[in-house]
């Protein structure tokens, strides 16, 4: 049966859930769209220590997911930070209509020039620690800080994990440029988490002929749930509506 809209497919970030897209699901599903926010594997539920999981579960995920969605027509992809890999993974093998990507994690913040690769260093740390502690949620809004912080979030962040993340990076560099799905970038100005200029980065190399990046200037990496989130929100319906 195809949905009144069509179907959207949305992924969420590392260590997090599909309350970090909450607002725009929302938003979504009351213009008429059919969403699909699945949790990705060791992402269920929360508790003290978040369980090792790799990309290629994740990768597993997405596209039972997409195949769920595959009847109700034509599908777009709402993915935030390594959300937003896996969604351009995801159109790489996949028919995609439309790319909505939020907080695109490439690289983390503060890194760039550091003489050591990032999978480098958190594999030395992997053979003393596996996890590390969370830290408070990333967004500036206190009141949405506060909901965050009452959702089910793991108290640790799971270094294998994110050692996989960082391969999966690795993996889809060398394909962004044969990505030509309509690509909207969305990016935090204050993102404390990603590198913001790997955004502009993404913009740059894509090979979609259609493509725009928006910077949200008063908005740290839960860029969905920030000060700009009604930006954001009007942002991504304009543009998984746009059928030109």
């Amino acid at each position: 049966m195809k949905a009144a809209r069509g179907a959207i497919l949305a992924i969420h970030g590392l260590g997090g859930g599909p309350y970090e897209l909450e607002p725009v699901i929302e938003a979504l599903r009351q213009a008429g769209y059919e969403v699909l926010a699945p949790t990705l594997p060791g992402h269920e539920g929360g508790g003290r220590v978040m369980p090792a999981s790799r990309w290629e579960q994740w990768a597993d995920c997405v596209d039972r997911a997409y195949a769920e969605l595959a009847e109700r027509g034509p599908i777009s992809v709402v993915g935030f930070s390594t959300g937003g890999t896996l969604a351009l993974g995801l159109s790489v093998r996949r028919a995609v209509q439309r790319l909505a990507i939020l907080a695109p994690f490439l690289a983390i913040r503060y890194t760039r020039w550091l003489p050591l690769r990032s999978a480098t260093a958190v594999r030395w740390m992997l053979k003393v620690m596996p996890n590390v502690p969370r830290r408070g949620p990333p967004v500036r809004d206190p009141a949405m800080r506060a909901w965050v912080a009452r959702q089910e979030r793991y108290a640790t962040f799971s270094l294998a994990a994110t050692l996989s993340a960082l391969e999966l990076i690795d993996r889809i560099r060398p394909e962004v440029s044969k990505i030509e799905v309509p690509t909207l970038i969305i990016q935090g100005t204050k993102d404390s988490v990603v590198e913001p200029a790997e955004a502009r980065w993404l913009h740059d190399r894509l090979g979609s002929a259609r493509k725009r990046l928006r910077w949200m200037e008063r908005s740290d990496h839960l860029v969905a749930l920030d000060f700009d989130r009604a930006e954001v929100v009007r942002e991504v319906l304009g543009w998984v509506g746009d059928r030109d």
